[in-house]
């Protein structure tokens, strides 16, 4: 296959130029390059490789969008468990959406490749941006926070990332600050899905795998605050937590080792945050913080402090008041903030208005009129002769191929519009519906933290009576005590199963939404890449047909 270095059409091997540009064509040493995946993603270049993977940069072939394209390696799609491992990333983060997550558009299969669909974005790594040195503690700790967020919302829904390191891990400048995007659940577990069997049974990268996945245990959500744990370490002192310089090293420190206090490594570090990050990286697990709302609080207040509470970025506990389940789905069905629902039009109406469904035809349509032009001139000086005869004819022929190229590019545009509305209806109500969980289980989690403060005081109040037998009256107010802190234990609990019952309510209702729209694309996308196979078979036709009427010249 050849390619246009210009445009990156596709052309047989047979081709010399690109009939649209006149550019000279070429071949790329990938045999992926050029080939178009599910009759719309067409391969443009190679961005990058890993153990499982190769990724490229891919073009639609109708709106122009750029996507990164994840291809499972051809030898490893033949083990089933290794292609269902390999989709249930395509799963795990369309149940996800959120903003600090790569969104995978879509996945399938294709001639015996597997692929995942992601959006494209334009940004280097945290582990590039570390090569330059540390973070400042604002940035580091602004970057932890999204991350922070990212786990939180995957996590409630039932996803393990179970390899955040700095390479997974995309920064892109947003208004002169980092916006971040945790990116590849290749190796994701989803909690509520059934096991798959592999030779290996340890997951993540030595320096960020949580001891007790050393152990051979299995992975929970702690271990991956335990991942953040590192990762922000290594953003506010440029170092990992212990002095070790090899893959065998790292692992055993971490069972074993003690690691070495982030203010020893860069002084100045707050007494909070360095505390935060100790806890994060527990070699227990029962020893981290709860959960990844729990480290988001604490980060707040750190940056909060580190500001001169010129950022309060919550506001105090006694103020706050929990979201309520009608409220929410008055929000659900009356549509979210703008800055929270995506327009349904997006990047749509902008592509679709710039490229109109006649676009490739007229491109067509002047290339086949230069063409005549050079038949009617032959005409001219060769006369009527066999060559110009039946030039003529596959002239007439290619002018009733563009007819059917127009209404296959107009059924191409109708289809594409339909998957297009489904996906930002997709991501409109995963958004909302995701923002609405977010806010509960942060809630949920705080009550659950004031429940742990609560036991430990009633601890207090137990010790203090057993040391007291003989006081009545200071025995009276332990009781009295005891009484005001089980009322409000009370309250905590059906606080938190209020909250619970919400959130689960909640999931219930994305899960059917999902499911609803999952049918929904996969018929639609059926159609479309039905209508796109016409388009590229008359497209072939044609430019066989304009290449025969120049060879008769």
């Amino acid at each position: 296959m050849k390619l246009c270095p210009r445009c990156a059409e596709p052309y047989a091997d047979d081709a010399g130029f690109c009939p649209f540009d006149g550019t000279a064509l070429s071949r790329d040493p990938d045999p992926f390059v050029g080939r178009t995946l599910a009759a719309r993603y067409r391969l443009v270049r190679r961005l990058g490789s890993g153990g499982m993977a190769v990724v490229y940069l891919a073009r639609h072939v109708m709106i122009e969008r750029m996507s990164a394209i994840k291809i499972l390696r051809q030898d490893l799609g033949l083990n089933v468990s290794h292609r269902e491992r390999f989709l249930r990333e395509a799963r795990a983060v369309n149940r996800i959406n959120h903003p600090n997550i790569v969104e995978i558009t879509d996945f399938g299969e294709d001639g015996g490749l597997v692929f995942l669909v992601m959006e494209y974005v334009e940004g280097e790594s945290l582990q590039s941006a570390l090569v330059s040195g540390r973070f400042d503690l604002e940035r580091a700790l602004r970057v932890a926070l999204q991350i922070a967020a990212a786990l939180g919302r995957a996590h409630e829904l039932g996803v393990i990332h179970r390899d955040l390191k700095p390479e997974n891990v995309l920064l892109v400048p947003r208004g002169g600050t980092d916006f971040a995007k945790l990116t590849d659940f290749g190796i994701a577990k989803i909690v509520d899905a059934p096991a798959i069997t592999f030779t290996e049974q340890r997951f993540g990268t030595p320096g960020y795998i949580a001891p007790e996945y050393i152990d051979g245990e299995p992975a929970t959500a702690l271990g991956d605050l335990y991942a953040l744990g590192v990762v922000t370490y290594q953003m506010v002192t440029g170092a990992l937590p212990f002095d070790a310089k090899v893959a065998v090293e790292l692992l055993a420190q971490a069972l074993e080792g003690v690691p070495v206090r982030p203010s020893a490594r860069t002084p100045g570090v707050p007494a909070d945050l360095e505390e935060l990050i100790l806890r994060m990286i527990a070699r227990r697990p029962e020893d981290r913080p709860r959960d990844a709302h729990a480290i988001r609080d604490a980060l707040d207040g750190v940056l909060d402090r580190l500001r001169g509470g010129a950022l309060a970025t919550s506001p105090p506990r006694e103020l706050q008041a929990p979201p309520r389940l009608p409220d929410l789905m008055a929000t659900v069905v009356d549509g979210p903030p703008e800055s929270v629902l995506p327009s349904p039009n997006s990047w749509l109406a902008s592509e679709l208005a710039a490229r109109p469904p006649g676009e490739i035809a007229e491109r067509w349509h002047k290339t086949l009129a230069d063409l005549e032009r050079h038949v009617e001139a032959a005409g001219r000086t060769k006369g009527a002769s066999e060559g110009v005869r039946r030039a003529r004819e596959m002239s007439e022929g290619a002018r009733g191929l563009l007819g059917s190229l127009e209404k296959a590019k107009s059924s191409v545009s109708e289809h594409q519009a339909r998957v297009d509305a489904l996906e930002a209806r997709g991501r409109g109500f995963r958004a909302t519906l995701g923002h609405a969980i977010d806010a509960l289980s942060r809630d949920r989690s705080r009550e659950l933290a004031h429940l742990e403060a609560i036991a430990a005081l009633r601890g207090g109040i137990r010790e203090e009576l057993a040391a007291t037998p003989g006081d009545p009256r200071q025995r009276e107010t332990l009781a009295w005590e005891s009484a005001a802190v089980q009322a409000e234990e009370n309250r905590a609990r059906a606080m938190a199963a209020d909250l619970h019952y919400q959130i689960e309510t909640l999931e219930r209702q994305l899960d059917a939404q999902n499911g609803e729209l999952e049918a929904e694309l996969a018929q639609a996308s059926g159609m479309l890449e039905g209508s796109l196979s016409a388009v590229r078979r008359i497209t072939g036709e044609l430019v066989r047909t304009m290449a025969d009427v120049a060879n008769c010249l």
